[in-house]
């Protein structure tokens, strides 16, 4: 009991000494530059356009060599997305590292980490992207997330979050790191491509549906709510066309 009582001190305590929470607030329709460069795994250089080519994506925002959320956010989407119906050819998933130092070999060292969540097939969505010039960084800040060096640990303190992008850039929606499930990925894809990937299904909950930002999730409220209607709507008539019956009786 005293151990849990001085752990629970201790937490209270963290507010007071730790440093001011780095900025999220990303904008729905913000537009992201694709002309910023970066490198991928195998270290060819491409823009965001080149590597998006007309497809919708997931972005992440974090780096290679980060111990805590990171690598688990990764796998947490490389999971859930095999999970899903839609073809890997037809999105990106794309990690864009905000360190300057990472390499295209760290990049590569998170990839094999991911292969383990994603099968080959899967793992061709996603792309690993570096930057010497600080490229992570700037297209982070045009996303509305910044960041902190905690240059004494040598790690950087960020928010993260899975952001879903149209295939010109534009923020479709933003899911919070871990509360998501496949269905939520693939909505989300499904809404960033204007209608161009998912089922007749998808696309008809999408129009019925909505996404509660309190908690990240699609959720099928507006749907439930044209269910109760119809359901009123048959019995209005049901016990009409009763009545009706009964006065012709009558």
């Amino acid at each position: 009991m005293k151990a849990w009582l001085t752990a629970f001190s201790l937490l209270a305590a963290l507010p007071a000494m730790a440093f001011a929470r780095p900025a999220f607030d990303p904008e729905i329709g913000a537009q992201l530059s694709l002309d910023r460069v970066f490198r991928d795994a195998s270290g060819e250089q491409r823009t965001i356009g080149q590597m998006l080519a007309g497809r919708p994506a997931l972005l992440i925002f974090g780096y290679d060599k980060c111990p805590n959320l990171c690598g688990v956010t990764q796998q947490a989407v490389a999971s859930d997305l095999k999970k899903t119906s839609l073809d890997p050819d037809t999105y990106r998933a794309l990690f864009v590292s905000i360190d300057a130092a990472d390499t295209p070999e760290d990049a590569g060292d998170a990839q094999a980490t991911v292969a383990a969540a994603a099968d080959a097939r899967n793992l061709s969505a996603w792309r690993f992207l570096t930057s010497a010039e600080g490229a992570g960084g700037a297209l982070a800040a045009e996303a509305g997330i910044s960041f902190d060096t905690r240059a004494r640990i040598d790690q950087f303190a960020h928010p993260i979050a899975v952001i879903a992008l149209t295939p010109k850039g534009r923020i479709a929606q933003v899911l919070p790191a871990l509360s998501f499930t496949p269905r939520d990925l693939e909505l989300a894809l499904v809404e960033a491509s204007s209608g161009r990937l998912g089922s007749i299904a998808d696309h008809v909950f999408l129009l019925c549906a909505g996404f509660d930002a309190s908690k990240g999730r699609y959720t099928p409220a507006i749907w439930a709510a044209l269910k109760l209607a119809s359901i009123v709507m048959v019995v209005g008539l049901a016990t009409a066309i009763l009545l009706l019956a009964r006065g012709r009786r009558a």
